[in-house]
């Protein structure tokens, strides 16, 4: 019945393709969502869990707060990888980066010290973040540009299901097994998940000059596109409320509630249950009024989570901040995508986005750090959250500010083909 309801979906996507064209997209959406699925439970066995593995590890604050920059170290050097482009294969450059970054998260069954555990978390997120602009390629590659969105919906909404199922195992897991035992099951469901990726067929197109410009013709955007360099300083106020909180709930977490690992995987089910309806809400505004909306509107969720955790003394008390998580998760997927389409020139939408996440990178390495050097000052935990959710505040009348296209004008015709949607757009198969 799964498989039947499967066929007949692939088929409503891609009723309007070329019957050759078609079956090779329900092939490779089949692969990829294969591979999400594998990805999603890495995800949610390994990733979700780091933070507090850290805490309980003995990482102090300082620590947490490098272990949250190195996040953002594969998004500085994304451009780097374009220039392995030219010299060999896309998807080579990806599958290696991943088998290797994969393999380092089953390394943790043999570390106990949370510096190591820093280490591996380093090069991990370096390796699965560097060939970012690959992916994006495999993507424009094996999905036409009238179906790409609704493709790259679902897959994800394959992945966030399967985090939905394996949180609550995962958690039970860590508190009977510890991660000695559960992380190199993740690692290869991670593996998993790149034999699946392997096995898309792609045509790889040889990188255009466009998408090889130099880095001093990057800043040129900054310097002449006032419009994108407002909006990237609005957005950055957002993350750095964002991230300046970030580092903090752990430690709420941990030493404040004593959550057990149990406790935090039924709070990842929460959390990724409303990412994954949360897809719905946000797909509308992103048809309606674009990213840079969904932008704001998630700056004035996201504002309530510090307050929430500032006031947090029991389990219970951080279900509505799991949820906000969820919902925000979902309008940074969409939205970041969205604004950078909506903002940039038609013809530099690529120029666009490596600027947009090289910024989102050297924030994501640097705000970290700040929220723990005004704790080192004296500065109350709950006054960084309070100081978190100014920012947001300010952020949401800066987003605000931003002059745009909608996607009701005629000027925005011309990116619609590009935009991320809800893929529960079209007409369901009747049975």
């Amino acid at each position: 019945m799964l498989q039947t309801f499967r066929t007949r979906l692939s088929q409503s996507l891609t009723g309007s393709l070329q019957p050759a064209v078609a079956q090779k997209v329900r092939r490779n959406l089949t692969v990829e969502l294969y591979s999400a699925l594998a990805f999603g439970v890495f995800q949610a066995a390994t990733i979700a869990f780091i933070p507090v593995i850290l805490r309980r590890s003995g990482a102090s604050p300082s620590m947490l707060a490098v272990y949250t920059s190195t996040q953002f170290v594969g998004s500085v050097l994304t451009a780097f990888s374009i220039v392995l482009m030219r010299r060999r294969r896309t998807m080579s450059i990806i599958l290696s980066s991943w088998v290797v970054s994969r393999t380092l998260m089953g390394l943790f069954a043999f570390v106990v010290q949370p510096i190591w555990m820093v280490v591996l978390s380093t090069l991990f997120w370096l390796l699965e973040a560097f060939p970012s602009p690959g992916y994006v390629r495999i993507l424009q590659s094996i999905y036409p540009d009238d179906v790409r969105g609704k493709m790259m919906s679902l897959v994800r909404m394959g992945r966030i299901l399967s985090m939905v199922a394996a949180a609550p195992l995962a958690g039970w897991a860590l508190d009977h097994w510890g991660y000695q035992a559960l992380f190199p099951v993740g690692a290869f469901m991670g593996l998993l998940s790149v034999f699946f990726f392997a096995r898309l067929e792609v045509n790889e197109p040889p990188l255009t000059p466009r998408q090889t410009r130099t880095f001093a013709e990057l800043r040129q955007i900054l310097r002449e596109d006032k419009r994108f360099s407002y909006f990237l300083t609005a957005f950055s106020v957002y993350g750095t409320g964002t991230l300046m909180s970030w580092t903090l709930y752990p430690l709420v977490q941990v030493d404040r509630l004593g959550l057990s690992y149990s406790d935090l995987g039924w709070l990842g089910l929460v959390q990724s249950l409303f990412w994954f309806l949360s897809y719905a809400f946000w797909g509308r505004i992103v048809d309606r009024a674009g990213g840079v909306a969904v932008l704001r509107g998630n700056a004035m969720v996201a504002l309530f989570l510090p307050l929430l955790y500032a006031n947090a003394n029991s389990f219970g008390m951080l279900i509505p901040a799991f949820v906000i998580q969820g919902v925000i998760s979902a309008g940074w997927d969409m939205g970041l995508i969205n604004a950078g389409i909506q903002l940039a020139k038609p013809d530099q939408i690529s120029e666009y986005a490596a600027v947009q996440s090289t910024v989102v990178g050297v924030r994501g390495i640097l705000v970290p750090h700040i929220g723990i050097g005004l704790i080192a000052l004296g500065v109350p935990m709950n006054g960084v959250f309070v100081l978190s959710a100014l920012l947001m505040a300010v952020s949401v009348w800066l987003l605000g500010r931003v002059q745009v296209v909608t996607p009701q004008e005629p000027a925005f015709a011309e990116r619609r083909h590009l935009r991320y949607r809800w893929p529960m757009r079209f007409r369901l198969p009747r049975f």
